[in-house]
């Protein structure tokens, strides 16, 4: 809620912290010390909390020439996008995200991709992929 009131309402996230003054406003005050607002979406949101929750490390919207932008890089080699219907439910979108997997694969990236409902309602296999992909190239 604090990341959509401060992107998308412009409230200032030192209003917020001004508001919160109460002994019960520690755990709060720390959400938004934490607030990661390179977040476009609320999944990608939900998505951060379930990397950081399970100590696996991640930068967000990162730029890689002859690609694009991604959503999350993972060990500078695992990207993860979030695919919500918003931006990928039009042939252009999904022409676009051919292409970025197609280019990811020939500069070397792995692609893991998900719906909102991934995160949401598996987070459980989302992290066993992620950590599967991540496994293998240390083994390898």
């Amino acid at each position: 809620m604090a990341t959509s009131a401060i992107r998308l309402h412009g409230v200032p996230v030192e209003l917020l912290k001004d508001q919160l003054r109460g002994d019960r406003s520690r755990p709060v005050l720390r959400a938004l010390r934490e607030l990661d607002m390179r977040a476009e979406s609320i999944v990608e949101v939900d998505a951060q909390h379930l990397f950081r929750a399970n100590g696996i490390s991640y930068d967000a919207q990162v730029f890689l020439p002859g690609i694009g932008r991604v959503d999350f890089l993972l060990q500078g080699f695992l990207i993860v996008e979030i695919d919500g219907f918003e931006f990928h439910s039009k042939r252009a979108d999904m022409r676009r995200d051919r292409m970025r997997n197609n280019a990811s694969a020939v500069n070397g990236f792995a692609v893991l991709r998900y719906m909102p409902e991934h995160i949401w309602f598996q987070p459980d296999q989302v992290l066993a992929d992620i950590r599967a992909v991540l496994g293998s190239r240390e083994a390898g």
